[in-house]
Order: structure tokens, then C-alpha cells, then sequence
């Protein structure tokens, strides 16, 4: 271009004058440029942003700094507790909980709520207590039904009281008499047979979450047997702590129960689809995080004590390593009992659970209950939970329980 171009372009004005000096090479590289790095930066953004979490998830604190990548061991699964025993068991208990509801709100002590006798029945394959008891003197007969009637309903709609107009009352669950309420003071002697010496084993299950409440079970002056999980948080602080008291240590050794896989037992547990050699993988595994066990029992459960094959593989196994196997019956189709014998593995079974229904009142009758059932049988086994409840009203029955049944480790009781 000569210098006459240049000069006439230089002496446009307006748009015709920008666009003619942007359209020059230097504007154009230095524009391209530009575009080019802008690109560059957005892309890098697109990639390298943090997609934000779930709205459920609470926001972590931003950070630049990157995080350190620390390798863990297996990561125990969070397990739930206990899955629901047979119906006619917690009806019972719920029941219970109306009595002792009924005592509360009209201000009569519990204390005199005598157990009077305890019978093991049963429904529909299902094993249930018809319970005997001494009600303590109230001032107004007619409030005290209405007020239990009431709080019977509340929990169990179908149940039924029946005032006999006298010195006693009957509770009907399922149509079936399972409690019945004496009124007087001096009730008709009720006899009863008594074994010899009874004795009775508390198990403690779930132990490796609750360190605190282990603590205080352990110092209580009670020969409790404790059934720890293989793969809890605390494990191995449990075993030493349970070691240095001396207390029978058995694995609380998780199992498929029938609400799987809604109820998770836990990736260490037995299922009904293993083969042979998984389950003796898994029982090895297991065995190995509890070595000090002398003996099992099951967590859940409710589908794999049902099924004859597993079981029969998994009671070999814990004979080979010379344990027991207590069945804590969460099914009244378990082959435990036929199994143990077919295998030749020593065997119990669980009486009664304790602390289905987390209240102190409610857990001392069930222990009142355990006595019961130990005085008419000979021996009685009652599993409880690492529970604040349960802890505190071991330490109440333990102050006033009945000094002739003797209180034992679980593995002082002859197997079945």
C-alpha cells in the first residue's frame, strides 16, 4: 500500500475507519490471541470443577488444599441392632410396658409389682410367656382398668381386658390368655414346681460400638457373658477389656435374617446363597478378628438358622474349633437345636430377651422374668444389649433380686 492508502485510511473516521484499522495483521494476531486463551481457561474450568454434593449430604467446608489419601482397613457396616423377635413374644412385651405405664401414671410403686409365675407356651410355632401377676394394692379399682385398658390399646388396638368382677382380670392377645392380673392383696397360693438351685446366664450382645456402657456392665459384680461383633469399632479394645475381667467372650457372628436386604446384617454375615466354602471363608474371617471366643451366637439371623445346608456347614466349622453355639432364636423355624445334634456341637438356646422395649422398669421385669422361667426349668438364658437402660436396670435388679437363683457365665450352664 503507498502512502496516499495509508494516509486516506488514516483519515477515515467511524465505523469504516475502526473496522479497516482492526483488519490489520497486529490487531488480528493480538485478537486471536485473546479468543484463543479465553477458550483455553473455560475448558480448564469445565474439567477441573468440584461437582457439588448431594442436596442430603452436608456441605463440606471449601479448601484448596488437597486432601491426604490415608489407606484403611475394611470399613465395619454401621449394623443395626437386633431384627424383630416372633409377634406373640412382643405383643407380650408390649403388654408389659401398658402394665408398668398403668402403674407410673397413677403413682403406685413398681416395685411391688410381683411376678407371681411365668409359662412358656406356645402359638403358631411361635413360643410366647403367659405371665402371673400380683398387682400391688391401688385405691381405685374401677381407674386402675380403665387406665391399663386404655394404655393397652394405645400399643395393641386387638387385645382384650376382661374384668372377671372379682379379685382378678385376664389379658387376651390373638385370642389367647397371656397374662393374668391378681387384684387382692392376698392372692390364692399358686403352687408351682421349683428346680433345685436354679441358675441363670445373662449374654450381652452387640459389644465393640458402646465402650462407655461396656465399661459399666464390666463393673458390675455379675458374671455377665459378652458376645462381641468380629468387625465392630472397638473389637479388639472390647476383647482386652472383657479378657482383663475375666468374662466368658463368645462372637456375636452375624447371619442373613429374613427382611434382607432392607435389614443388613453386615458384609461379614452368613447368607443363604454362599457356597460351602464361602461360609467357611467367612466363619475363618470372622473367627480370626475374636480368637478368644469359647463359643457363637447369632446376630439376626432369622432366614440362615432356617436353612438346614448353611447350618450345618457353619455348626462343623465352630465344632472343629471346639465352641458352643447359643441360638438366640429370632426364628421359630430355626434348625439350630436339630442341627447342633445331628453335628454333635454343644448347644443353648435364649429364654429371654431383655431389652426389646428400652425402658428400666420394663428390662427389670423381664429380668424378674428370667428368674421365673429359671426357678421353673432349672436354668434360664436371657440376652440383653449394650444399652444405658439395660445398664441401669442390672444395677437396680441386682440390688433386690432373688438370692436363690444363682447367677452364672454362660458357659457354667450344662448345654442342652
Amino acid at each position: 500500500m503507498d502512502d496516499s492508502s495509508s494516509e486516506q485510511t488514516d483519515n477515515k473516521t467511524g465505523l469504516d475507519g475502526f473496522l479497516q484499522r482492526i483488519y490489520r495483521p497486529g490487531p488480528l494476531v493480538f485478537l486471536f490471541t485473546v479468543a484463543f486463551l479465553g477458550l483455553i481457561s473455560f475448558g480448564y474450568f469445565l474439567v477441573t470443577e468440584e461437582t457439588p454434593p448431594p442436596a442430603v449430604l452436608a456441605s463440606a467446608p471449601t479448601s484448596k488444599v488437597q486432601p491426604t489419601i490415608i489407606p484403611v482397613k475394611r470399613t465395619p457396616v454401621v449394623k443395626e441392632y437386633e431384627e424383630e423377635t416372633a409377634e406373640m413374644e412382643d405383643f407380650v412385651k408390649q403388654t408389659d410396658f401398658a402394665i408398668l405405664e398403668t402403674l407410673r401414671e397413677l403413682a403406685v410403686a413398681m416395685s411391688d409389682l410381683d411376678l407371681v409365675d411365668v409359662v412358656l407356651r406356645q402359638h403358631e410355632g411361635h413360643s410366647y410367656h403367659y405371665q402371673v401377676l400380683q398387682l400391688p394394692r391401688v385405691k381405685d379399682r374401677n381407674k386402675f382398668l380403665v387406665t391399663l385398658r386404655r394404655h393397652i390399646f394405645e400399643r395393641l388396638p386387638d387385645a382384650i381386658l376382661l374384668d372377671n368382677g372379682d379379685n382378678e382380670a385376664i389379658i387376651r392377645i390373638n385370642d389367647l390368655p397371656t397374662h393374668r392380673l391378681l387384684l387382692e392383696a392376698k392372692p390364692e397360693i399358686i403352687v408351682r414346681p421349683e428346680a433345685k438351685k436354679p441358675k441363670l446366664a445373662i449374654v450381652i450382645d452387640d459389644i465393640g460400638e458402646n465402650h462407655a456402657v461396656l465399661k459399666g456392665l464390666l463393673d458390675l459384680d455379675l458374671p455377665l457373658t459378652f458376645a462381641v461383633w468380629p468387625h465392630a469399632s472397638h473389637t479388639e479394645d472390647s476383647i482386652s477389656l472383657i479378657g482383663l475381667k475375666n468374662r466368658d467372650l463368645i462372637i456375636h457372628f452375624p447371619m442373613e435374617p429374613k427382611g434382607y436386604p432392607k435389614v443388613k446384617p453386615g458384609e461379614d454375615a452368613l447368607f443363604v446363597n454362599m457356597t460351602t466354602a464361602q461360609i467357611q471363608q467367612q466363619i475363618v474371617e470372622n473367627l480370626s478378628r475374636v480368637p478368644q471366643a469359647i463359643g457363637v451366637n447369632n446376630h439376626m439371623g432369622s432366614r440362615f438358622t432356617a436353612f438346614s445346608p448353611g447350618m450345618t456347614t457353619a455348626l462343623t466349622e465352630f465344632k472343629r474349633r471346639g465352641l458352643f453355639f447359643l441360638d438366640s432364636m429370632t426364628s421359630a423355624q430355626s434348625v439350630g437345636r436339630q442341627t447342633a445334634q445331628d453335628v454333635g456341637i454343644p448347644f443353648y438356646k435364649r429364654d429371654i430377651f431383655l431389652d426389646n422395649v428400652k425402658d428400666v422398669n420394663a428390662i427389670v421385669h423381664q429380668l424378674k422374668k428370667t428368674e421365673r422361667v429359671a426357678a421353673r426349668q432349672g436354668t434360664a438364658i436371657a440376652i440383653g444389649h449394650p444399652y444405658k437402660e439395660t445398664l441401669a436396670a442390672l444395677k437396680q435388679w441386682q440390688a433386690d433380686r432373688k438370692p436363690s437363683v444363682q447367677i452364672i457365665s454362660l458357659s457354667q450352664i450344662s448345654p442342652k
